[in-house]
């Protein structure tokens, strides 16, 4: 440590006292000493074990796990777990409150914000980017994770998750749309005598549990909604009625 103080570097060090460089780097820079601020853990709200500190109010977790079911995938790795949102860049102001969100729900987690390599059928990587937050209790907050899609399993709320979707269910319809829905201008036919346009909103997914799911939190707002099978395995959600419509441009706002 004098010689480190005198200013020597690692390698001299080592050749005056036969001592592995590595060593000495590490007592010139200790792994063991925080480099940040200290951080306090707690117990996980689901298994109990520690974890950093996990902040949610019923409303941010109810819109997470709907922009999760949406747009989210959990993948597992060695000692954690990641939460990736894809989202398109042609949304700011969206992907600037799910970042929010994020670190809000993960305040002593990093949240990345990153751009996917070049397609290689355009050359291009503006176009999407992803929000991502790593943590080893993502499982214990998202219990519908698992191996697959989320439309090839079945998708079910455990009742924790229900009450909490049951008593904010515009957070959670928010979160939908934000991902597998949109809002867009209905125009009827300009032959006719009088055409005329109107807002409507729509949600679609492949996962018929997760269609089932927004459709009940519209039914508790008393928003009608309309269920359209596109597909084998593909449904939509249309809101077209005035009323319903002036409800979720109250409560959920457009995509911008």
């Amino acid at each position: 440590m004098e010689l480190i103080r005198a200013g020597i570097n690692d390698c001299e060090i080592s050749r005056r006292l036969g001592i592995p460089r590595a060593t000495i780097r590490d007592w010139r820079r200790p792994t063991y000493v925080p480099r940040g601020p200290a951080i306090t853990y707690e117990a996980c709200p689901r298994c109990w074990f520690a974890t950093k500190p996990i902040r949610f109010t019923e409303d941010d977790y109810a819109e997470l796990l709907a922009i999760y079911l949406g747009d989210g995938c959990i993948s597992d790795h060695a000692r954690t777990q990641r939460l990736r949102v894809h989202s398109d860049t042609r949304y700011p102001r969206l992907n600037a409150e799910i970042e929010a969100l994020l670190r809000r729900c993960f305040p002593s987690n990093v949240v990345s914000v990153v751009r996917p390599s070049p397609s290689a059928w355009s050359g291009r990587n503006d176009t999407w980017i992803i929000l991502s937050v790593y943590s080893a209790h993502l499982g214990c907050l998202f219990p519908q994770h698992g191996p697959g899609r989320k439309h090839t399993r079945p998708i079910v709320l455990d009742g924790w998750q229900e009450k909490i979707v049951h008593g904010s269910p515009w957070p959670f319809i928010r979160g939908c749309i934000r991902t597998d829905g949109c809002a867009f201008m209905n125009r009827t036919d300009v032959h006719r005598s009088e055409p005329y346009e109107y807002l409507s909103y729509e949600f679609s997914n492949s996962s018929r549990d997760i269609i089932d799911l927004f459709v009940d939190a519209c039914a508790r707002v008393a928003v009608f909604t309309r269920v359209n099978r596109r597909s084998t395995n593909s449904w939509s959600v249309r809101i077209n009625r005035r009323d319903s419509v002036a409800l979720m441009e109250e409560h959920v706002g457009l995509k911008t």
